[in-house]
């Protein structure tokens, strides 16, 4: 990205595929900005204002690459040239893939007369306990000025072309494929099938499905306390609370309530705990003998919280770290995200709420700007975030109440929808109509079932016809809303 569209597009792209960034992603930065720079002049005098291609598409149905860099020669042959951001150079050098490329692209047409790699490389170093993050930075940037990026040619050696192929044909033959199992399986789709060793899958049919406009999408909101995040929620019907913090004054649906629960047999004290009862809630949930629609955690972080708890008194520790080599951290995480992902697949809509966070960083140019973000840990928000379709912040501006629908990159959230405006009031219509706005053009279906979609289209229906009856004091007809497909 910085090699062929420039420092300022990379910086761009990069902050952009993060909910928030923070002051590793801003040191994250300051390595790709030098060492790009370094690499830019490199590249410069390799080509000697030759005419370049940047990412040339070699599509074959037995191989599909991306050239990074093709210089176009004089006496019509081509150099051809791949960018590795690494210091593994010897595992690359042994790669089959300029191989390839220059194989592919003399089926096209071209001549190919050098091939090689582009070597960037990196640095691991980390903050110091002693340094503060100036220090750290300054001693950053006198380790990659120190840095070289190298240029390194190979020769084409045609063997490696006929290992790719007789590697294809042995995986085309290939019967048996051994079981490699390991944390990873957790987050497989396949897992169910992979170890209850279920030698069939039921695969959908071969057909597109056609889009919908989407007016409860997974989301999870934030805020900072009393901005009214419990009770904007608490407005969409069918809705259970899973709640942490006691906070249940403000609102009407149905709640259970994520804690501890102690009994008493005689004198003996029997403690579950609030982790147990969240469990305990999911299953229930799966058995889908009730009616609801959708299902809010409040607060997520509490939640998480107990979920650590649990794990403490499961592995006899006081602390993650007393587990030792991350097992702790692992088996929290772990336990939690899995046990999200179990809920996320019952099929009701699920909506996280958390307290925001307000913490400084430092720019590259020394600025500091405030970030926003939930209450939670950092890689675990990361995650949960996937699991929603939107993740939006509430706050208050003046006496108003809005969410905060546009990206920003020192504010958490983003998600699949293209929103027409910055932010909307805190208010179930203004978000709906938002949302709606958001998918316009999206073919939509008339449904049998209510739906949360028909019930805002009759209470339209029923505004418009109050206000024509006070128009027309004696209407012939009362009008009627008829529900139909829109495109």
């Amino acid at each position: 990205m910085g090699l062929e569209n420039g420092i300022d597009e990379m910086e761009k792209y990069y902050y952009y595929q993060y909910p928030v960034i923070n002051d590793k992603h801003i040191n994250e930065m300051i390595k790709l900005t030098i060492l790009v720079e370094k690499a830019l002049e490199v590249i410069r005098d390799l080509i000697h204002d030759k005419p370049v291609t940047f990412e040339y598409e070699i599509d074959f149905p037995e191989f599909k690459g991306f050239v990074d860099l093709i210089i176009h020669n004089k006496d019509s042959t081509v150099d051809i040239y791949d960018f590795k951001y690494s210091n593994n150079i010897d595992h690359y050098l042994q790669s089959k893939q300029l191989h390839l490329y220059k194989y592919f692209l003399e089926k096209l047409g071209l001549k190919v007369s050098k091939l090689g790699f582009i070597f960037i490389p990196k640095t691991y170093i980390r903050q110091k306990k002693t340094e503060d993050l100036y220090q750290f930075r300054k001693r950053l940037k006198e380790t990659l000025s120190n840095m070289e990026i190298k240029i390194i040619e190979i020769p084409y050696e045609h063997q490696k072309v006929e290992e790719f192929f007789n590697s294809c044909l042995d995986i085309e033959s290939e019967k048996i494929y051994e079981k490699a199992p390991s944390r990873l399986c957790d987050w497989c789709e396949f897992k169910k099938y992979c170890e209850e060793e279920i030698s069939y899958m039921l695969l959908p049919k071969n057909e597109r499905r056609e889009k919908k406009i989407d007016v409860n999408p997974d989301m999870w909101l934030y805020a900072d306390s009393y901005v009214g995040k419990s009770t904007f929620v608490d407005k969409f019907d069918d809705l259970l609370f899973l709640n942490t913090d006691g906070n249940t004054d403000n609102t009407t649906s149905p709640v259970i309530k994520i804690a501890d629960e102690v009994t008493y047999e005689g004198r003996l004290k029997k403690v579950k705990m609030a982790w147990e009862v969240f469990l305990d809630a999911v299953t229930e949930l799966e058995k889908k003998e009730n009616t609801f629609k959708r299902v809010c955690i409040d607060l997520v972080e509490d939640l998480y919280e107990h979920c650590r708890l649990y794990n403490y008194k499961k592995l006899g520790i006081d602390h993650e770290q007393d587990a030792g080599f991350g097992k702790g951290w692992d088996m929290v995480r772990t336990e939690f995200l899995s046990a999200m992902k179990r809920l996320k697949n019952l099929g009701y809509q699920i909506i996280y709420i958390s307290k925001e966070l307000n913490s400084e960083i430092t720019l590259k140019n020394g600025n500091k700007i405030t970030t926003i973000k939930p209450n939670i840990n950092d890689k675990v928000a990361n995650v949960l975030a996937g699991t929603v379709d939107l993740t939006v912040r509430a706050y208050i501006d003046g006496k108003e109440r809005f969410l905060q629908l546009e990206k920003k990159e020192n504010i958490f959230g983003g998600g699949r929808f293209e929103f027409k405006e910055p932010r909307v009031k805190l208010d179930k219509k203004e978000f709906i109509k938002a949302l709606k706005a958001a998918q316009e053009g999206i073919k939509t279906y008339s449904k049998v079932e209510t739906s949360d979609e028909t019930e805002e289209e009759t209470e339209e229906a029923t505004d418009n016809d109050a206000s024509e009856t006070e128009e027309n004091e004696k209407p012939e007809k009362p009008a009627r809303k008829s529900r139909r497909s829109r495109k």
